[in-house]
């Protein structure tokens, strides 16, 4: 065949590809739109196009795989806020009392600033008002509403303190509250957070609740804290029920610790290389000895933190087999308002495994990050609740090292005490030499 006639061949072929492909989904697209009207027009019922449209996006999603999903305009100013860690507020966390339907504050100092600290609201208050309005028994999203509200506007807030059943009437000046994400052992009497152990005059921990937009800085100015004053031997980092967050957040702490190699690599569909992301040696705690605790509800960017430090044998692993997260998801604003939470790429640990857990795998099969050798710890689900309380307990309030709370926190904790046994005997070994 002439080469003039095999290019016409090859671009007509190409042309015809790309409009069968358009018509395919201009085909889709107009039979998804008539299914809509169908329902709309002929139903018994009208749901209304904006709650047909959340369907059929949540369907489409959950059809391309589990981690992928739709978050409708209502939630998905709030889902964003979660890792931006700012909200407009007055810094407390909640619970429900079981028994009585009352709100009971958890802990008045979540960040930075605590302006329900300040105004005299304290762990185990029990809410009775807010606004004028009485909370008991509503719907803890109605009671967050009447909460939160622009920055350095005031709300009253009726509250009983612990053991007491006077009502007490507060007046709290919302702020834009910092939500925090590097926790310290616990929290010093200026509520400033302490990060050595209870006792422990060598050890240092740092709990990092999730991988957010601050979570290196946090951990930087830490690290900055402890270089400072008293230099610790060793550091625990705790990732126990760390559910991810933002991959370049992960990547940036891991990179704190390493001096080089790989920390992880991103592949697309068919396994083309996405992005590598490397360690840099400015800046580094690389020689510090560390135990990274995790769970099995640590996932995704505390599992690509733990796999990258575990591969370079930074870190010792303590713990429970994490959840077997490999996939990143990129948020995408939809014209409605709404988010599609697509997964658009797997990440590969320094080893070049992917550590997801697909729905059919078994327990012997090989996904998420184990622990080391000699180093689980398998808590019953009866120990992890004693011990999320006990921890809760103990970053309620601002204390000191002879708290109760504290011993109680580490007496609840054999995980944390594991990681506190090897690390002791790692800072107590002289280095290797190579």
């Amino acid at each position: 065949m002439p080469r003039t006639n095999a290019y016409i061949l090859t671009a007509a072929v190409a042309l015809f590809v790309l409009c069968y492909s358009q018509i395919t989904s201009i085909s889709t697209a107009r039979n998804l739109g008539a299914v809509l009207e169908i329902i709309e027009g002929k139903g018994l019922h009208s749901p209304g196009h904006k709650a047909l449209f959340g369907v059929a996006v949540s369907a489409m999603a959950e059809a391309h795989d589990e981690h992928s999903s739709y978050i409708p305009p209502i939630t998905s100013e709030r889902y964003l806020r979660v890792l931006d860690q700012q909200l407009s507020g007055i810094g407390i966390s909640v619970k429900k009392d079981p028994e009585a339907g009352d709100l009971i504050v958890q802990s008045s100092i979540i960040g930075q600033p605590h302006p329900a600290y300040d105004a005299g609201m304290r762990s185990g208050d029990r809410i009775i008002r807010v606004a004028g309005e009485t909370v008991r028994g509503k719907p803890l999203a109605d009671v967050t509403r009447l909460i939160q509200g622009e920055e350095k506007t005031q709300v009253e807030i009726v509250v009983q303190h612990a053991g007491t059943e006077e009502e007490v009437p507060l007046q709290v000046t919302r702020a834009k509250i910092q939500v925090d994400s590097v926790l310290g052992a616990y929290r010093n009497r200026d509520t400033s957070w302490n990060f050595f152990l209870p006792g422990e005059a060598s050890i240092a921990y740092f709990q990092i609740t999730d991988f957010g937009d601050l979570t290196v800085g946090e951990l930087g100015d830490a690290l900055n804290i402890l270089a400072k004053g008293r230099r610790p031997r060793g550091i625990i980092i705790d990732l126990r029920d760390n559910a991810g967050g933002y991959l370049s957040a992960a990547v940036e702490a891991s990179d704190l610790f390493l001096a080089s190699g790989n920390i992880v690599t991103t592949r697309g569909r068919g396994g083309t290389l996405r992005e590598t992301f490397d360690a840099h040696a400015a800046d580094t705690w690389s020689d510090i000895p560390l135990v990274i605790l995790i769970n099995g509800d640590s996932a995704s960017a505390s599992e690509i933190f733990a796999a990258c430090l575990q591969d370079h044998q930074r870190a010792t692993i303590v713990g429970d087999r994490s959840f077997g997260k490999g996939s990143v998801q990129q948020m995408i604003p939809l014209p409605s308002g709404g988010l599609l939470k697509l997964t658009t790429s797997s990440y590969h640990r320094p080893s070049g495994e992917n550590i997801h857990r697909r729905p059919a795998m078994e327990e012997a099969e090989v996904w998420g990050v184990q622990p080391d050798s000699g180093q689980e710890v398998r808590l019953t689900p009866e120990q992890q609740q004693q011990r999320r309380e006990s921890r809760a307990a103990q970053i309620a309030s601002p204390t000191d090292a002879e708290s109760p709370h504290n011993q109680q926190a580490m007496d609840a904790d054999p995980a944390l005490q594991q990681a506190m046994e090897t690390l002791r005997k790692k800072i107590s070994s002289p280095p290797l030499v190579h």
